[in-house]
């Protein structure tokens, strides 16, 4: 079934039973293309297919179907009002696959993830806060266009947070986190392109658990490059993490990678140069977000290659609640630190 630029997209799919595919033409649909997607639906891109928003339409996919997918379409200029996205399927509608698919310049975030969802290269560039935000979803996967590591196709994440509401609070490449339910787990970020954010790069925050991070570019993000915050048991390896933390707030932050109050995380193999600080974890009282006790335990940074730090940890743990880090299980092994940069 074709949905023409000159279609009522809404009216297409509504007329339609579950388990259709659309075959989305070539141009911009402009302010005519918001729909609820049945279960099973896809929906396919002509090359040059446009969906604009025109920044009245509060988004392109939405609702509660299952095993929708989305495959080479561009969706640009929703105006998705605060913590909305452009697409955003509800938390636990399952089985989403959005494939080679790009959201441009929308209002606050260019895509919600939900249970099970796997987001397949793309851009995910220009938006007003981030690109991706995962509240309480679980199973999700970020990865490239293929299974191969070693070919950087996955999804590029550049420049978001041009609104600039606070970085404290949310804002860059992706961010997921847990704020009303007990854990959300999960989350593989692979082989991604992360850069030039005006925040940090990759944010888990507030009790995610399970994550995996592992052979992403991350590069010249405002704040930490990879951030894993009041978590738990998290590996992150095999990146490169170049260039980031040039906020330079001192301390332990602006780290190329932090891990926060957290803890059951490996950090290994990766590879960091030109960051503010190098690999570091920080405990302090987190007590708003409880179950459980967020305290950086259990923490295993081994193996990793770090060089040209500019601030002043390339490597090290510190607490501002008067914790004793000495009696906790966390070990910095087989690192190699240099002064000049291995970029």
């Amino acid at each position: 079934m074709a949905i023409g630029t000159g279609d009522d997209a809404r009216s297409v799919v509504n007329a339609h039973g579950a388990g259709t595919t659309y075959v989305v033409k070539a141009g911009t649909h402009l302010r005519n293309f918001s729909v609820q997607p049945k279960s099973g639906d896809r929906f396919c891109g002509e090359p040059g297919a446009v969906l604009d928003g025109g920044r009245s339409l509060a988004s392109a996919f939405s609702g509660g179907a299952t095993n929708v997918t989305l495959d080479s379409i561009t969706v640009v200029n929703y105006d998705t009002g605060w913590q909305g996205a452009a697409i955003r399927p509800q938390t636990h509608a399952s089985g989403w696959v959005v494939r080679n698919v790009s959201a441009l310049r929308n209002g606050w975030a260019g895509l919600l993830a939900a249970d099970g969802m796997k987001i397949l290269g793309g851009h995910y560039n220009d938006n007003d806060q981030l690109w991706i935000g995962g509240n309480a979803a679980t199973g999700v996967l970020v990865d490239g266009l293929d299974a191969d590591p070693a070919t950087m196709d996955g999804p590029e994440l550049a420049r978001n947070h041009t609104l600039h509401a606070s970085c404290t609070f949310e804002g860059g490449g992706m961010k997921w986190d847990n704020y009303r339910e007990v854990q959300v787990g999960q989350v593989t970020v692979r082989n991604a392109y992360v850069h030039d954010n005006d925040c940090r790069g990759l944010w888990a925050d507030i009790n995610a658990r399970g994550a995996l991070i592992e052979h992403n570019l991350v590069e010249h993000n405002l704040r930490e490059g990879i951030f894993y915050e009041i978590s738990q048991d998290a590996v992150i390896r095999n990146n490169e993490v170049y260039g980031n933390g040039h906020a330079a707030n001192g301390w332990y932050w602006d780290a190329g990678i932090n891990v926060n109050a957290s803890f059951n995380v490996e950090v290994y193999g990766n590879r960091l140069s030109g960051n503010y600080n190098g690999i570091t974890g920080v405990q302090q009282n987190r007590l708003e977000f409880t179950p459980p006790a967020h305290l950086l335990d259990n923490l295993h940074v081994y193996d990793n290659l770090i060089c040209a730090t500019a601030g002043q940890h390339p490597a090290g743990v510190v607490a501002d609640n008067g914790a004793n880090l000495g009696d906790r299980d966390i070990s910095f092994t087989r690192n190699t630190i240099q002064s000049s940069s291995c970029e």
